[in-house]
């Protein structure tokens, strides 16, 4: 295996391990925050780690609005996303789009209720 596909697999592994943090409250903020400052990052964006961003993102979108997560948190991190989208595959960009819609509503109704 080469260095880069190494690399590759470790980041892909480490993604996993986020997405199941952020599932939790307890490990939200930590896994939340760190996927911020590496989608900071446009090698983020690398279609050979788009599958698990899009998994992280999913999750996200799931719990942000939900007691004992972080809605802000949640936002900005999908804002940051957005700034990206461009650099997602069609078919990971479609689903992105899904993902940011629905947050869309599931925070603005978290807010009015």
């Amino acid at each position: 295996m080469s260095a880069m596909e190494r690399h590759i697999q470790q980041t892909n592994e480490r993604l996993q391990c986020i997405k199941e943090a952020l599932g939790s409250p307890t490990g939200f903020q930590s896994a939340a925050r760190e996927l911020l400052e590496w989608c900071s990052d446009t090698r983020a964006f690398q279609k050979v780690f788009e599958h698990n961003l899009i998994s992280c993102l999913t999750v996200v979108n799931k719990v942000a609005a939900q007691q004992g997560f972080d809605l802000d948190l949640g936002y900005r991190l999908l804002a940051v996303c957005a700034a990206q989208r461009d650099k997602f595959s069609l078919r990971s960009a479609c689903k992105f789009y899904l993902i940011v819609s629905t947050f869309n509503v599931l925070s603005y109704v978290t807010v009015i209720t």
